[in-house]
C-alpha cells in the first residue's frame, strides 16, 4: 500500500471512529465496538468476552462472526495464539476499518450475512458476541452456527438478559431478548451448555445476595449512615454462574454461554 493510500485508510478510520464516538454521546449506544470509542464500563464488557475466549483458541481454527471492527479477531490471534481466524461482518465499512487497524496475517475478513455464511471448512470454535438479539430469523442463524462448527466443536455466544422474552424492548437495535432460561432452551437440542458465566448482573431489591444480607446487618449495627439495601443489586463484572443467584430476579446485564457441539 502506497503512502496514498495508507493516508486514505487513516482518515476513513478516524472519521469511522468519531462517528462511533458521537452516537455513544448522542444515543449511549454501545452496539458497535471500536475500541478506545465507548464508554468505560461499555467497552470492558466487551472486551472481557475476548480476554475469556482466548483460553479456548490456541492452535484453532475460529470463526468470529459478527467481528464488527476487529479487535476482539486480533485479540484471539495474538493474545489467544488462535491458528487461523475468519471475521465475518455484515458491515463492509466496519470490516474496512478492521482491515487497516488490526489486519493480520492470521485473519481473514470477509463481507457476509451471520444467517448465509458459508464455509468449506468447519472451525474448531466460533465466537458470536451480542449478536443474535439483532437476527429476526435467529434459528436459521442457530442452524448455520451449527453446521459451521466442527464434531465437539466449541461455541461461545453472548447476549443480554431480560427478565422475560420480549420483542418490546427500548434498544432499536434489537428484535427480541430472552430471559436467562429461555436463551438456555434455544441451544438444548444442538448443543450441550457446559458453563455460563454473567456480566454486571442486575437483581430486584427482593432478591439479595448472602454477602449484601450481612453488610446491611452490619451498617445497622454500626448506625452507619446509608442502611438501607440498593432498590436494584448488582454482580460482578465477570462470574462464573454457579447458582449463587435467583435468576428470576435478574432484570440485566449479560450471560455468555460456552457450548460443546453434540
Amino acid at each position: 500500500m502506497n503512502t496514498k493510500n495508507i493516508l486514505e485508510e487513516e482518515v476513513f478510520c478516524l472519521k469511522y471512529e468519531l462517528n462511533t464516538f458521537a452516537e455513544g454521546v448522542l444515543h449511549t449506544s454501545g452496539e458497535r465496538w471500536v475500541k478506545g470509542f465507548l464508554l468505560h464500563t461499555t467497552e470492558k464488557q466487551h472486551q472481557d468476552r475476548y480476554e475469556f475466549v482466548c483460553d479456548y483458541v490456541k492452535d484453532k481454527n475460529v470463526l468470529d462472526i459478527a467481528c464488527g471492527s476487529g479487535f476482539g479477531s486480533y485479540l484471539i490471534a495474538t493474545k489467544g495464539d488462535a491458528k487461523y481466524i475468519v471475521g465475518v461482518d455484515l458491515d463492509q465499512n466496519a470490516l474496512r476499518y478492521a482491515e487497516h487497524r488490526y489486519g493480520h496475517d492470521r485473519i481473514n475478513h470477509i463481507c457476509a450475512d451471520a444467517t448465509k455464511f458459508t464455509s468449506e471448512k468447519q472451525f474448531d470454535v466460533i465466537v458470536s458476541f451480542e449478536t443474535i438479539e439483532h437476527i429476526p430469523n435467529y434459528s436459521d442463524f442457530i442452524e448455520n452456527l451449527n453446521g459451521l462448527l466442527n464434531h465437539n466443536g466449541t461455541l461461545i455466544i453472548s447476549t443480554p438478559i431480560n427478565r422475560k422474552t420480549t420483542t418490546e424492548l427500548r434498544n432499536p437495535y434489537h428484535v427480541i431478548e430472552w430471559s436467562f432460561d429461555d436463551f438456555h432452551n434455544l441451544w438444548k437440542d444442538k448443543f450441550q451448555i457446559e458453563a455460563i458465566y454473567l456480566q454486571n448482573a442486575a437483581f430486584v431489591r427482593n432478591h439479595i445476595p448472602l454477602v449484601r444480607i450481612k453488610n446491611y446487618v452490619k451498617s445497622v449495627v454500626l448506625n452507619e449512615k446509608n442502611r438501607n439495601p440498593k432498590k436494584t443489586i448488582f454482580g460482578k463484572a465477570w462470574e462464573k454462574f454457579e447458582h449463587q443467584y435467583n435468576m428470576e430476579n435478574c432484570i440485566g446485564g449479560f450471560q455468555t454461554l460456552v457450548l460443546r457441539k453434540k
